[in-house]
């Protein structure tokens, strides 16, 4: 079994310890339990690993084990970091590349863990499959960020320039994606004659399933998290397709695939980069307001989840009486416990009003962590 895997999980454990202590330490209380990111590992990602795979075996891509071992050792090293804005699975299978690459280009020999690497690994079909995996591998990113990061972005404290309370919120995952590609027969080890082989044009080739670690980082700030991540995803997936139509072009002139990689690299990077600088300038999403109690986080499967109450909301009134603080948000609740109703201001400054029950001795239940 590939180490990925396990290295994947036991690192998915401590993102959520640590997350459940700054969350503890900001709000007293956790948000999403512990083993949050290790549970879902796998289980967000599985359908797109189907589809990758799919399309892997339709198009017959094949790596060598040389670069699937140098694609293992960066994804290792990336997930040890524990700094995942470099975890982006584009950077591990470009640097690989660069590193064949590079070897073929100036005909050198060296090793690394049994593993001997030479000119003869570079074919010209990589030029053609590695950018396209890595276009795919982008898109397949940007929609697990669009779709997931804002679900478990961890909200924490943070003071102002001008000495107020604010909440920023720090999304920070790993994905698993289970992907079959196929390698030369010639890789497959004499005492494993039960690996899995296929005979095509007079060639024999091994299926191998490979863990594709996707790592994810990114902070909000200036904007709410349900609308900063999305936006995030779409400008990953916008670089994949641009990697893409790059992948297609080497088919016809081999060049565009060494253009590719590169693009997509230094895309990947510069996302990173300018999202990180656009979120640190301006005021934050999340800070105290005179209208009424501000929305820091909503614990899940909460009657405060059931109304639909959202992060950056302002609580203006509740059972018809105006609130400015935490305990006039609690007090106000026990007034009509049976058919609790909250007056909200959304992000678009528009009012809603919520209605759920709430149990006389359990509206400190209500789920709803708020900025004091």
């Amino acid at each position: 079994m590939n180490p990925l895997l396990y290295v994947a999980i036991l690192f998915c454990v401590l993102i959520g310890y640590r997350r459940v202590i700054n969350e503890r330490k900001s709000f007293n209380r956790r948000i999403h339990w512990g083993m949050y990111e290790a549970v879902y590992l796998l289980k967000e990602g599985w359908m797109l690993a189907l589809m990758l795979s799919l399309i892997s075996i339709a198009l017959g891509i094949v790596l060598p084990v040389e670069y699937i071992v140098l694609v293992t050792i960066v994804m290792l090293v990336s997930i040890v970091s524990f700094y995942y804005h470099l975890a982006s699975a584009a950077y591990a299978f470009a640097l690989a590349f660069a590193a064949i690459w590079l070897t073929y280009m100036y005909d050198w020999s060296w090793s690394i863990l049994g593993v001997e690497f030479d000119a003869t690994i570079m074919h010209k079909h990589l030029l053609i499959a590695v950018p396209l995996l890595i276009a795919l591998l982008l898109v397949v990113e940007g929609q697990l960020v669009r779709k997931y990061a804002a679900n478990n972005s961890s909200p924490r404290l943070q003071t102002t320039a001008r000495g107020l309370r604010a909440v920023t919120y720090l999304a920070k995952r790993l994905w698993i994606l289970p992907v079959v590609f196929f390698i030369p027969g010639g890789a497959i080890p004499e005492w494993a004659p039960f690996w899995p082989q296929l005979s095509l044009g007079g060639e024999t080739y091994g299926v191998v399933l490979f863990p594709v670690v996707i790592g994810f980082q990114q902070r909000a700030r200036k904007m709410l998290p349900k609308a900063f991540y999305p936006q995030v995803g779409a400008t990953i997936q916008l670089l994949g397709v641009l990697v893409l139509i790059e992948a297609v072009l080497a088919i016809f002139f081999p060049i565009m695939g060494i253009a590719a990689v590169a693009v997509a690299f230094v895309g990947r990077a510069l996302i990173s980069i300018i999202y990180s600088i656009r979120e640190r300038k301006g005021a934050f999403a999340v800070t105290p307001q005179n209208e009424g109690v501000v929305v820091a986080a909503v614990l899940p499967e909460s009657p405060a989840e059931a109304m639909g109450i959202e992060v950056g909301e302002i609580i203006r009134r509740v059972n018809g009486i105006p609130v400015k603080t935490e305990t006039e948000l609690y007090e106000a609740l026990q007034i009509n416990a049976a058919h609790c109703r909250i007056e909200v201001l959304d992000a678009q400054k528009e009012i809603r009003i919520r209605q759920h029950v709430i149990f006389r001795h359990d509206h400190f239940r209500i789920g709803l962590i708020v900025l004091k």
